[in-house]
């Protein structure tokens, strides 16, 4: 099968909307939602609906998400990202709540695993460590676990016996072959608000049968998103960090 492999929307429709027309122009079979739907940015109602009419969603629950439930998730945020969420709950229907709330805490697959964090953590664990990487081993099988939650993409590798490999991707169209007896565990960044210096949406595809895994970034348009963030009263930082990718 081959899958659209998303992550951290956070409420920004003209970046969703780029990156699944591009995903119709692929082709797949099914999609892989790491996490992270809502918060941030203006537009969480029409984010939920875009992805309601998706078929064959897997999705795991990221902390922003997680927070419409939980005063305690809600409590852990900078104050912005409260601002936002208190926002985003004004905006989002009943039906778009029960939608959220279908998605998992982590998945374990045939293909593949995910969970938004770690799986020692799966909210607050920014996974960005070899160390994390070896710690969270056991809890999953396989060779592919997807991650999210730091927005930034990269790929993790991991060989018996040896220490993990990191390594960013780069470019804005980049093809991975997963090689046998290899474990790896791959960010596709951020759709909405990445952070790796480029302000490009970021997500993937992955091929199970080729065991192949593409890291596409595409351009969308920042200022039509920073009008909306401006113009219903988001917090300034929303807005001028989706033009610096950070």
């Amino acid at each position: 099968m081959k899958y659209a492999v998303l992550s951290d929307i956070h409420s920004n429709y003209e970046a969703l909307d780029v990156v699944l027309r591009k995903v119709d122009e692929i082709g797949v079979d099914g999609y892989a939602f790491c996490g992270d739907l809502i918060g941030y940015g203006p537009d969480p109602e029409e984010c939920c609906q875009r992805l309601m009419k998706l078929k064959n969603l897997i999705a795991v629950m990221g902390n922003h998400d997680m927070s419409l439930f939980r005063e305690d998730f809600f409590n852990w945020f900078s104050d912005y990202a409260k601002q936002s969420m208190l926002y985003t709950a004004k905006q989002l229907s009943q039906k778009s709540q029960e939608f959220i709330k279908t998605f998992a805490k982590e998945y374990h697959g045939k293909d593949f695993s995910m969970v938004h964090g770690s799986f020692l953590d799966p909210f607050r664990d920014y996974l960005l460590t070899a160390e994390q990487f070896v710690l969270n081993l056991d809890k999953w099988k396989g060779n592919l676990c997807f991650v999210g939650h730091s927005h930034v993409p990269f790929i993790m590798s991991y060989k018996s016996n040896h220490m993990p490999q990191i390594d960013l991707f780069l470019g804005s169209d980049v093809t991975l072959k997963l090689l046998p007896g290899i474990r790896y565990m791959i960010n596709p960044g951020s759709i909405g608000q990445p952070r790796d210096t480029n302000e490009k949406a970021s997500f993937g595809i992955f091929d199970s049968k080729e065991q192949t895994f593409r890291l596409i970034r595409l351009p969308y348009d920042i200022k039509a998103v920073q009008d909306k963030i401006e113009s219903r009263g988001l917090p300034t930082i929303l807005s001028t960090r989706l033009k610096q990718g950070k």
